[in-house]
């Protein structure tokens, strides 16, 4: 009996994969993301310490828009050129209204806003060891439908990374694109 719960333990363990995961999406309606065929990606608000880490997540989510959707995305040089031309400079925390508006300005559908709340190394304590360094990002982001100013799709997910059975860990841009490829998937 010891041995079949040890060999469960371990499996579960295997199974369930590396690190903690937190995932909170929200779906309007399908007919409503249905409606959306063009996007822009804003830059996402930085909360972290980490320099451009808004930056870094808004082009992973851009790319992953690319492979993951059937979404026309307009490119990032092409959105600055735009407000550049009509002298549009964005707030540092683009809202919903904001979102709105320079939707409008650059004809997409939808516009893509969010923030990075967590993207570092944290310390992890071990038992008989050294304290590791352990990569954790955490990523809000929303989908404003740009005809009616609402948030049409929502999603926040977390996730940390860590290999129990060999001490191994991803790489901070890893974690983050496993977290953004999560979060891309809930819009189908």
């Amino acid at each position: 009996m010891k041995i079949t719960i040890s060999v469960i333990s371990t499996l579960l363990l295997i199974i369930t994969g590396c690190g903690h995961t937190l995932e909170r999406d929200y779906v309007e309606s399908d007919s409503a993301i249905s409606n959306i065929k063009t996007v822009a990606v804003m830059p996402f608000e930085n909360l972290t310490k980490f320099p451009n880490a808004g930056e870094i997540v808004a082009e992973l989510f851009t790319t992953e828009l690319y492979q993951s959707t059937d979404l026309k995305i307009l490119g990032r040089n092409q959105a600055k050129r735009v407000m550049r031309e009509k002298k549009i400079t964005p707030p540092q925390v683009i809202d919903r209204r904001f979102a709105q508006k320079i939707g409008q300005v650059l004809e997409v559908d939808g516009v893509f806003i969010g923030s990075v709340s967590e993207y570092w190394y944290r310390l992890e304590k071990k038992k008989r060891r050294q304290a590791g360094e352990e990569p954790a990002v955490g990523i809000n982001a929303r989908l404003i439908d740009v005809a009616s100013g609402n948030v049409i799709w929502a999603s926040s997910h977390s996730r940390s990374s860590h290999d129990f059975l060999t001490a191994d860990r991803d790489h901070i841009n890893r974690v983050a694109q496993i977290v953004v490829a999560n979060m891309i998937d809930s819009l189908d």
